[in-house]
């Protein structure tokens, strides 16, 4: 269940342009598009914090054969999850596997039941997402995703 419908690998990097460029460069995946409409993302997550935590990021997507590449680039508020994972001289590292789900509580008490917290949930369009921290067991965090079928459909 935890690792059903895997479809994304997501990257973080201090500098979304040069992220892109490295991955057409050196592994031909080109065609890279703008998540949202703005240049910059904001929104509001719930965090181990509270409720109503601010957050905005840059974030582009393209596609290797049927995987979506995520790009992500914090830029102010909650961002923590993500600048803890940049390292110094590296322009890419994996931050999270995108995992499609039904429901994010089930999945939530799995994993809390495992240790692993989650440190993230919003909405992104019509879906909600959930970060969960297993970096002690995998080096990365493991995103959830439960959206309706059209959301699938882009």
């Amino acid at each position: 269940m935890l690792f059903e419908n895997h479809y994304q690998l997501s990257y973080v990097t201090p500098d979304l342009a040069l992220g892109a460029q490295i991955l057409r460069e050196k592994f031909d995946i080109a065609g890279f598009k703008q998540l949202g409409a703005a240049p910059v993302i904001e929104n509001t997550v719930w965090t181990p914090d509270g409720d109503d935590v601010f957050i905005a990021m840059r974030a582009a997507i393209a596609f290797a054969g049927h995987l979506m590449i995520e790009l992500l680039e914090p830029v102010s508020g909650a961002t923590e999850i993500f600048l803890e994972m940049l390292e110094p001289n590296q322009p890419l590292k994996l931050h999270h596997l995108g995992i499609r789900c039904d429901d994010l509580e089930a999945v939530r008490a799995v994993h809390e039941q495992r240790g692993h917290p989650a440190r993230m949930i919003g909405n992104f369009s019509t879906a909600r997402f959930m970060y969960v921290d297993t970096r002690a067991s995998l080096g990365h965090f493991l995103e959830y995703v439960a959206a309706p079928p059209e959301y699938w459909r882009r």
